[in-house]
């Protein structure tokens, strides 16, 4: 409980608890809709962490036409789901990731990450950061000119993080892509502060203030970029920076706020509102809605984009 006070911890860790006894009936079959959907190929692997004992679990897709005994080394993109950074939501990506890797001929490692607030700041960028390294361990299977890195909520902070603070420290790959889908991006800001004019199905503002309490139990730590993306010298951050965020979202105006600040001609940056969507509106969407055809748009500017970072 490092970080927490006593008291605060077991109120923080019983509220964690119910969520989490919740997630079959919050995200559960929004999920398990998408890999029944999906076409995909792909496997459980297990990532060294820095502690003894103790491995990162993974999803790794494959590319359809991906041949286990080929030397040919393959570009790879990194996705972290969302969680709040406190809901084990691993493989709640498949349809993206399994999109991805079939149209880009991209391998995809879909990676977890150790949640709060059991294992609050740094724990979690310490999973980015020991995957990333993994990776670049492999330099035999993977392109390390052409390493990508994408997130949704939770998942897209720690993507950004990769991207700006963490890529500066990893010279021996390149990322020359981040996709932020939805993501927190200013930790710090009052979550009361933070509206839309057009809320939709949106997260309560006590809902916040449990995930950052859990997160980031010292607030004083909460402007640093490591944790708030927003505070990040946009020097550091790649040749290209997508940022989705939805229309009734309450976290879209932070996202916002940095694709602004990034859209300083350093590089190629989408800051793309999809209206009238709202936080994780493209989980177990259906054929024919809204929340589909913006799903589809969102993925087929993603896998565009990660095809000219790429050069295929």
């Amino acid at each position: 409980m490092s970080g927490h006070g006593f008291f605060q911890y077991i109120r923080l860790k019983v509220i964690a608890t119910v969520l989490r006894f919740l997630i079959p009936y919050i995200g559960g079959p929004g999920s398990q809709k998408d890999l029944a959907r999906s076409e995909h190929r792909r496997k459980l692997v297990y990532i060294p962490s820095r502690d003894a004992g103790r491995s990162i679990k993974a999803w790794l897709y494959s590319p359809p036409d991906s041949d286990a005994s080929s030397q040919t080394k393959k570009s790879i993109l990194i996705n972290w789901h969302g969680s709040g950074f406190i809901l084990p939501s691993l493989g709640q990506d498949v349809a993206f990731c399994s999109q991805v890797a079939r149209e880009t001929g991209t391998v995809v490692l879909d990676a977890d990450y150790r949640k709060s607030p059991e294992n609050p700041f740094p724990a979690a960028i310490h999973d980015v950061e020991d995957t990333l390294k993994w990776v670049a361990s492999q330099p035999e299977k993977f392109d390390l000119d052409h390493v990508a890195v994408s997130g949704f909520s939770a998942g897209g902070n720690l993507a950004l993080v990769a991207a700006s603070s963490l890529r500066k420290q990893l010279t021996q790959i390149k990322i020359p892509i981040v996709i932020a889908i939805y993501p927190p991006t200013d930790i710090a800001a009052d979550p009361t502060t933070k509206k839309v004019p057009n809320p939709i199905k949106t997260i309560p503002h006590h809902v916040v203030t449990t995930f950052n309490d859990c997160y980031v139990p010292d607030v004083a730590l909460r402007t640093d970029p490591r944790v708030s993306p927003l505070f990040a010298e946009p020097s550091l951050f790649p040749a290209t920076v997508a940022i989705f965020t939805g229309e009734g979202d309450i976290l879209a105006p932070e996202g916002i706020a940095l694709a602004e600040k990034l859209n300083d001609g350093q590089r190629k940056l989408l800051n793309i509102n999809l209206k009238g969507m709202h936080h994780g509106f493209d989980k177990g969407c259906d054929p024919g809605t809204s929340e589909w055809e913006q799903r589809e748009y969102m993925h087929k500017l993603s896998i565009q984009n990660l095809k000219e970072a790429f050069d295929v």
